[in-house]
């Protein structure tokens, strides 16, 4: 009888708890629901949606906000599609795009006529608060989830905050919005089970903060844009690396970097031994786990890099050098085709590193649309040891060259031989 009671008790006390909550839910839903937008691109041709996403309105009455991979294939090819705004009563219109921000995924459009009423934007809460992110789901409406901030992710590049919360595809580009009904971050991606991401509001306010600088004048030519915005974001990520302090690992008779920042993540990816194996070959590969999106078929930004060493008692130097020569061979992590980029141009030399010799090839292509970026691919494969080798890969997709080799650099220049 007595836990009966104390069960009774709490339920009393969670009641107003969970009520508080649900009236927070009702009227955020209520005060935002004509504010917030399905974005819309549709083919010219069949005037069909290609791609949707969620938007809202933000600085003036006629100013839409949404990530920029929401807009992307309009951006691309604006020939080819066209831009619209969708409400929650079925109205529909055409919309400008004004300005973005690739590296944070967003863009800013304007519509013909006042939309309602714009949501304001402040500062991310304490980890732990109460979030509400509001979108268009699956095409099925607008709707509202409620979560949980995680604060910013501290080893990423992207600093996104950390959403605790099902985001949905359709709901891309809706805002996110403390218990006050003020925007605190954009919805940007989800990882399924409870996990998402969002956007943080201030990059959002950089955008129109220049908007309002030109009187909210439409940029005159994305491609120029995106193109300094991502070889910026690149030198800046390179040089916080080399600025940075490194760990260092033993692979073989090498001493090498392993993690070179916060953002980097390195794996062991040895192949398995067997009692019958004739060689030893330990294999670590690392990455910064990171991609900017342009479209649907290119993505930029990734840092990957990779140590293999092999050694053998048994198998024939000619053996060993077919077994290395096989395994000196590195796959660029880049989806680009012939119209997005040039051809490789190579060159291949000779070099010494702590007194071992190295063959070291570099190659590089470039961005036929994004001036300055290029991908770079470099691989060294120890040479002058009958029973062992040694390889080294590094491969960085939309880079600025000049940087990508003071990286490869200062890499080598930590390498260190240990008997």
């Amino acid at each position: 009888m007595y836990q009966l009671f104390i069960r009774i008790m709490l339920l009393f006390l969670l009641l107003p708890i969970v009520a508080v909550a649900e009236n927070n839910s009702v009227n955020i839903y209520s005060n935002v629901e004509n504010s917030v937008y399905q974005i819309r691109v549709l083919n010219k041709q069949t005037h069909k949606k290609s791609v949707i996403g969620s938007g809202f309105i933000v600085g003036r009455s006629d100013i839409l906000a949404t990530n920029y991979h929401v807009v992307s294939s309009y951006v691309t090819e604006p020939e080819t599609y066209d831009l619209e705004f969708f409400s929650s009563a079925g109205e529909t219109g055409s919309l400008e795009l004004l300005d973005l921000d690739v590296v944070h995924d967003l863009a800013v459009v304007r519509a013909k006529k006042n939309l309602g009423k714009p949501l304001v934007i402040t500062s991310i809460p304490n980890k732990g608060a109460n979030l509400y992110s509001l979108g268009n789901p699956m095409d099925l409406g607008f709707s509202i989830v409620e979560g949980t901030n995680n604060g910013l992710m501290k080893y990423s590049e992207d600093k996104n905050i950390l959403f605790s919360g099902s985001l949905n595809p359709g709901m891309s580009g809706g805002p996110t919005l403390n218990e006050a009904g003020q925007v605190i971050g954009i919805n940007v991606a989800t990882s399924g089970n409870e996990i998402s991401f969002l956007v943080p509001a201030e990059h959002l306010s950089t955008i129109l903060g220049r908007l309002k600088l030109r009187n909210f004048k439409a940029e005159n030519n994305f491609f120029t844009l995106v193109s300094d915005q991502l070889l910026q974001d690149n030198k800046s990520f390179l040089k916080r690396i080399m600025l940075g302090k490194w760990s260092h690992e033993k692979i073989g008779k090498f001493y090498v970097p392993s993690e070179l920042s916060r953002s980097v993540r390195c794996w062991d990816a040895s192949r398995e031994a067997e009692k019958d194996d004739l060689f030893r070959s330990f294999f670590t590969r690392c990455s910064n786990e990171r991609s900017i999106y342009l479209d649907s078929g290119l993505e930029l930004g990734t840092l990957d890099y990779e140590y293999q060493w092999i050694e053998s008692q048994e198998l024939s130097p000619i053996r060993l050098y077919k077994r290395y020569e096989h395994l000196n061979a590195s796959v660029l992590s880049s989806n680009a085709d012939k119209e997005d980029v040039t051809n490789f141009a190579c060159n291949t030399r000779f070099i010494s590193i702590d007194k071992q010799d190295f063959k070291a090839t570099i190659c590089r292509r470039d961005y036929i649309n994004y001036t300055g970026l290029s991908d770079v691919l470099i691989t060294m494969a120890m040479v002058g040891h009958q029973s062992k080798g040694f390889i080294f890969n590094l491969d960085l997709v939309g880079t600025d060259f000049d940087s990508a080799l003071s990286l490869f650099q200062k890499m080598l220049g930590d390498f260190k031989w240990k008997e």
